[in-house]
């Protein structure tokens, strides 16, 4: 069931496209809803005359248009034209709008790359993976100019995104680019821990000599990977599994619950795919 928001103000009869999100914007309130819950997809971009304009015109808001637009001309940070279109809606507290605004304002200080990087991280924290990789991408494909370290830092988070999608393939090739770029050990370990859930033990010998990781090193990156196989999630699991054989004693029905534990599975999965 979706969410309802209560508006007050005038519903636009035209509404204002968000291109980030393919959006419809309607209300001042579906405005203040779209921030809060997008402040890391916000960008200098946002604040335009297009968008001053709409809320002149559409919502009859002549005043805060007057107020947003002045805002431009004086190059006005971010984090203040957003608070402008916030407190003029009243949709969130003043409490609410003073984090937003804080969020905003880090974004503010640092280059486009960083702030992309920001973006993405934030995406992963809130498991929309795919999300995340197609920003981190954005930056590894475009021009911006970044430090070694911050392009060794894009590629390791998005090796790890990668691997929350059980694709360890494309996350080894990211953590090998990741240690190449910022000479991290983490970077290093994430390489040799996805050959191994991988299954890929030649390209897992290949790093070790390649990068001459230490025999210590070695074992304790099996160590880790073996316990995780041999955890007690996954052997309780296969005991689920064995006493299903026993509950279910005719082959249809034992599929058909086994089934039921895939398509739980999928689910998780098709969430985290979302878009």
């Amino acid at each position: 069931m979706g969410e309802l928001i209560l508006c007050k103000r005038p519903i636009a009869a035209t509404p204002y496209f968000i291109d980030e999100l393919s959006l419809n914007i309607y209300s001042l309130e579906e405005l203040s809803y779209y921030i809060s819950h997008n402040v890391y997809l916000l960008n200098a971009s946002f604040s335009n005359m297009d968008l001053c304009r709409w809320i002149g015109k559409e919502l009859g808001m002549k005043e805060l248009e007057t107020e947003l637009v002045h805002l431009i001309e004086e190059n006005t940070p971010l984090h203040i034209f957003v608070g402008h279109i916030l407190t003029a809606c009243g949709y969130l507290t003043a409490s609410e709008i003073k984090k937003l605004m804080e969020v905003i304002t880090t974004f503010e200080n640092k280059t486009e790359a960083e702030c992309k990087k920001i973006r993405g991280d934030r995406l992963m924290e809130k498991q929309r993976l795919v999300d995340a990789i197609y920003e981190y991408e954005n930056i590894l494909d475009g021009e911006l100019e970044m430090t070694k370290s911050l392009e060794g830092n894009v590629y390791h988070n998005l090796g790890t995104a990668y691997s929350r999608l059980f694709f360890f393939k494309e996350a080894a090739t990211c953590f090998e680019k990741a240690y190449l770029a910022n000479h991290n050990s983490g970077s290093l370990r994430s390489l040799l821990y996805a050959y191994l859930c991988g299954r890929d033990m030649d390209g897992f010998e290949h790093a070790v000599t390649r990068f001459q990781v230490a025999e210590a090193d070695v074992a304790t990156v099996k160590s880790a990977v073996e316990e995780v196989f041999h955890s007690r999630e996954i052997s309780d699991f296969s005991d689920t599994v064995n006493q299903m054989r026993v509950d279910y004693r005719e082959p249809f029905a034992y599929m058909e619950q086994l089934t039921k534990v895939v398509d739980d599975w999928k689910k998780d999965y098709t969430r985290l795919c979302k878009i």
